[in-house]
């Protein structure tokens, strides 16, 4: 050993190659530990992973969210189209679970189903508005006009709140899975829309006799032409409120569009029913001679008609006695603002006459204005009056009835009861017919949710699988580089300790 002057020893002059680190053995003796640093990274992740599914976030499946919104719901009336009130218990009543249960085809009893379901009024995409505007409301600090805006907006977002429903389905008091609770969720919500239609709280413009046609056996033929006339006009009134409904004119049912009923209702009307109705009143002296209370009656309605004729009349007369007062009192107007025109015309110099002469203009245009709406209500009154009256003759025709001596040796009974058998048959095919049209619009109804309500999003499921699945990769990849490093840490430390021995 290298000794310096005073005996002690001699200090190396290159201390480097000491102090060297070789990484080719570092990794060797990391691999040489590969079962401790994998072992780490295992812990690691069930540690994490164990975290997370003790919290709430990994929870089991309790609860399905089914958000809709209402489309008849524009306003802050909370009712049906046809007035009647809505309730969003509407969509939970007894009727509705029955059939969703049975449509669903699920082993459920009424009183679960309807514990575990909850519906209720919510707009999750209008809360945070709604909770910055009670903000403003409530600090002391809000100017007043920002105050009344806020109170504005705040209740204009509530009232748009109001078309929302929420249902929930609590998935913990029953015995189902998310995928059958999600349909069952659905299913309540189309029988609860396919109820609402048939009940005709949706659709109230359709008006259809419900009842068959059937001609009274033993009545007097008049009175089953009457009822058969009467049934028909019902008919063209329900031919008439569907054919404005949207999507009508190209809607094909048993190969027939509604025009071809039209047609086959006005062919009815015109070639069968209404020749044949007055021949009945034309022998109404032969039809109803063992009958005398049938005489009575039409006398009676006669004489009812008859005063209904002279009323029209009168109330025509006295349209066109006013419209002719409005057409002469609109040009004396005119005619005394011309003559002041021509006055404030020869002094152009005097200003008072100016004003006069434009007050004048004004006074003549507001009467014009005036006169032509009054006449363009009283023009059409006395056209409606006009056309009942042109109504009320034809009827008064046929009662009085008129002989016809070519068909004075047919036997009307015979004749119109055989008649009357064809003409009832034909009323209830076209029954038929227009019903098949009203079922096929409120499926289409249905199936489109135009007038009823559209879903939101689908069914969400709270808790389970379905929110694991987007943060479990992340949980997942985040304890493995946690478990690596610490893994890593602790080889390197066994490392050195061993070394040092």
């Amino acid at each position: 050993m290298n000794q310096g002057a005073e005996g002690y020893p001699a200090v190396n002059s290159n201390p480097s190659h000491d102090d060297e680190i070789d990484l080719l053995d570092l990794l060797k003796s990391i691999w040489s530990q590969r079962g401790l640093v994998i072992g780490c990274m295992l812990i690691a992740v069930l540690a994490v992973l164990s975290f997370h599914f003790s919290k709430a976030t990994f929870s089991v499946a309790n609860r399905i969210d089914y958000p809709v919104s209402l489309s008849f719901i524009n306003s802050s009336e909370l009712s049906y189209p046809n007035g009647t009130a809505f309730s969003p218990r509407d969509l939970v009543a007894n009727s509705v679970l029955l059939q969703a249960i049975e449509e669903s085809g699920l082993q459920l009893a009424l009183p679960d189903l309807h514990n575990a379901l909850v519906t209720q009024q919510s707009n999750t995409l209008l809360a945070k508005g709604e909770d910055k505007l009670n903000s403003l409301l409530t600090n002391a600090k809000t100017p007043e006009d920002i105050r009344a805006a806020a109170e504005t907006s705040l209740q204009s977002l509530r009232d748009l709140g109001l078309g929302y429903i929420t249902l929930s389905l609590d998935l913990t008091s029953l015995s189902l899975t998310p995928q059958q609770g999600a349909m069952l969720l659905q299913n309540v919500v189309d029988v609860w829309a396919k109820q609402v239609i048939d009940r005709g709280l949706m659709d109230v413009t359709i008006s259809r006799p419900m009842v068959a046609f059937d001609a009274i056996n033993g009545n007097n033929l008049i009175d089953n032409y009457d009822r058969a006339s009467m049934y028909l006009k019902s008919l063209q009134v329900a031919a008439d409120q569907l054919s404005q409904q949207s999507g009508m004119k190209s809607l094909l049912v048993n190969g027939m569009t509604l025009e071809d009923i039209q047609r086959r209702l006005n062919a009815l009307g015109d070639r069968d029913i209404g020749p044949l109705r007055g021949f009945a009143y034309n022998n109404s002296a032969l039809l109803s001679k063992n009958n005398s209370t049938i005489e009575v009656r039409l006398f009676s309605r006669q004489r009812l008609l008859n005063l209904e004729h002279e009323r029209l009349s009168k109330l025509i007369a006295s349209y066109d006695l006013a419209l002719e007062q409005l057409g002469s009192s609109n040009q004396q107007t005119l005619g005394a603002s011309a003559q002041r025109s021509q006055q404030g015309q020869g002094g152009q110099g005097n200003s008072a006459q100016f004003d006069q002469s434009f007050l004048d203009s004004l006074l003549q245009l507001g009467t014009r204005l005036g006169a032509v709406d009054t006449r363009k209500e009283l023009f059409e009154r006395r056209i409606n009056a006009v056309e009942e009256l042109l109504s009320l003759e034809k009827e008064i025709s046929i009662l009085k009835g008129t002989s016809a001596e070519s068909i004075t040796d047919l036997d009307p009974q015979a004749v119109l009861q055989d008649a009357l058998v064809g003409i009832a048959k034909n009323l209830n095919d076209i029954q038929q017919d227009i019903a098949k049209f009203i079922d096929a619009t409120r499926e289409l109804t249905i199936a489109n949710h135009t007038q009823v309500y559209s879903a939101s999003s689908a069914p969400q499921v709270r808790g389970g699988l379905m929110q694991l699945a987007p943060k479990f990769v992340l949980m997942l990849v985040l304890g493995a580089v946690l478990g690596l490093f610490l893994g890593l840490f602790i080889a390197l430390i066994r490392s050195a300790l061993l070394k040092s021995k």
